[in-house]
C-alpha cells in the first residue's frame, strides 16, 4: 500500500503519437502535474495555510492537504471553471481573492527542483536520443523549467516551447508567464485549444484540458515532447454550443 508522500514520486506514462511523445501528467493521482510540487510545503507552524493557485494547482493543493489532515484556503489566480470549484467546494476548500498567501505555490521558483527530481528524471530516464523540443502551458512553468533543466545537463540544445493565450485565458493558459528569454513563447488562441481538445479527444481517446491538448498538438506537428498537464473532464463548462 502506498503511503501519501509516495504520491509525488509515481511515475507517469509516455505515450508516442506520430512524431511526438506525450508525458500523460494528466493520469497523476490529483489529475494534474502540480502534484509532485508539493513537497515545497512546510506544514509546520503555517497555521491554516492560505496558497495561490490556478485551478488545477489548487485540485492537488486540496487533495495533498487531505492527505496531510491539513485544512487550507486558496486565493484564485487565473480562470477558475464550474467544475473546479465545485470539486473545491466537496472538499471544503474556501476560494476567494480577500485572503493572502502563506505558502509558495505550486508553480513557484520553489517548485522548479522538485520538478527536476521528479519528473525531469523520469523523461531523462525514458528518452534514448535528444527530443528537439520540451513544450508545455505557460501555466505549468514550473514544470516545464523543471523538466526542461535536466533535459538540457545532457541534451543543450533542446529548445523549450510555452503556450500562451492569444486572445481569451483559459485554465493553465495564461496571456504572459515570468519565463526565461530561452524559452520561446507560442499563442494559441481559444478556437485553437478548442480545436486541439477535440482532435486529441478522437484520434488518442484522450480527454485532456484544452491548453494541455494544444501542447500535444504543438509536439505533434513539431516534433519533440509535450507534458499534457491536466484532464479535460474539468473543462466541460467551457464548451459553447454551435
Amino acid at each position: 500500500m502506498s503511503r501519501a508522500d509516495d504520491i509525488p514520486r509515481r511515475p507517469t506514462p509516455l505515450l508516442r503519437w506520430g512524431p511526438a511523445l506525450l508525458k500523460l501528467e494528466m493520469f497523476r493521482p490529483s489529475g494534474s502535474c502540480a502534484g509532485r510540487a508539493a513537497e515545497v510545503w512546510d506544514w509546520s507552524g503555517a497555521g491554516a495555510p492560505v496558497i495561490e493557485a490556478s485551478g488545477n494547482e489548487a485540485i492537488a493543493a486540496a487533495a495533498w492537504a487531505r492527505y496531510q489532515g491539513v485544512r487550507i484556503a486558496i486565493v484564485p489566480r487565473g480562470v477558475f471553471t464550474h467544475e473546479m470549484r465545485e470539486t473545491l467546494k466537496l472538499w471544503g476548500v474556501p476560494v476567494g481573492p480577500q485572503q493572502r498567501a502563506t505558502l509558495p505555490g505550486l508553480d513557484s521558483d520553489a517548485a522548479v527542483p522538485l520538478f527536476a527530481r521528479s519528473l525531469g528524471a523520469e523523461l531523462l530516464e525514458d528518452l534514448k536520443t535528444a527530443p528537439p523540443l520540451l513544450v508545455a502551458p505557460a501555466g505549468d512553468r514550473a514544470a516545464l523549467l523543471g523538466a526542461l533543466s535536466v533535459l538540457r545537463e545532457r541534451w543543450p540544445e533542446v529548445r523549450g516551447v510555452a503556450l500562451v493565450a492569444a486572445d481569451e485565458e483559459l485554465p493553465d493558459l495564461p496571456r504572459e508567464a515570468l519565463l526565461p528569454q530561452e524559452v520561446e513563447r507560442v499563442a494559441v488562441t481559444r478556437a485553437q485549444a478548442a480545436q486541439a481538445r477535440s482532435g486529441v479527444a478522437r484520434e488518442l481517446g484522450l480527454l485532456a484540458g484544452h491548453a494541455a491538448a494544444a501542447a500535444a498538438v504543438y509536439a505533434h506537428e513539431h516534433g519533440g515532447v509535450a507534458l499534457v498537464t491536466s484532464p479535460g473532464e474539468r473543462e466541460f463548462s467551457l464548451d459553447r454550443p454551435p
